[in-house]
């Protein structure tokens, strides 16, 4: 397990591998910090030999589910991949685990928010062999599996 490179001011601070199946990341809950989540994500896809085309794939759920995460949701966050199998093919699951709490705009002029997967990210439904929402005991994780191998 990797902890994500994380955002202090104007620094960056990275953690370096090794990671096996299983990625975990806090979101920074600033618009800036997507795309250092994002890099950070394509690190580990490319570190678990995931193909470039499926890498791509899977980036642009990450960033969809990530940025919703980060500009309607509270904090604290947290991403997670991991590698699974799927009968005969592996699957990179994407989740995003957020504390279970009413969800309000955290940005001026933000639209009020839409369960992601319930309503419907048109990105992630493509994408996703399967896609969901999970509550449990005090947490909400959105999770999608998508093709890796």
């Amino acid at each position: 397990m990797m902890n994500c490179p994380t955002i202090d001011g104007a620094a960056v601070v990275a953690t370096a591998p090794p990671f096996k199946n299983m990625y975990t990341c806090e979101l920074p809950h600033v618009p800036e910090g997507v795309g250092t989540v994002r890099r950070c994500a394509q690190g580990v896809l490319a570190a678990w030999g995931i193909p470039a085309a499926a890498a791509q794939e899977a980036l642009l759920a990450i960033s969809d589910l990530v940025t919703d995460s980060v500009m309607h949701g509270l904090p604290p966050a947290e991403l997670r991949l991991s590698l699974r199998r799927d009968g005969v093919r592996t699957v990179v699951r994407v989740e995003i685990v957020e504390t279970e709490t009413a969800l309000a705009p955290v940005w001026p002029g933000v639209a009020p928010r839409r369960d992601v997967l319930g309503c419907g990210s048109a990105l992630v439904k493509a994408l996703a062999v399967r896609y969901g929402t999970d509550s449990r005991a005090g947490a909400v994780t959105r999770w999608a599996d998508l093709p890796a191998f």
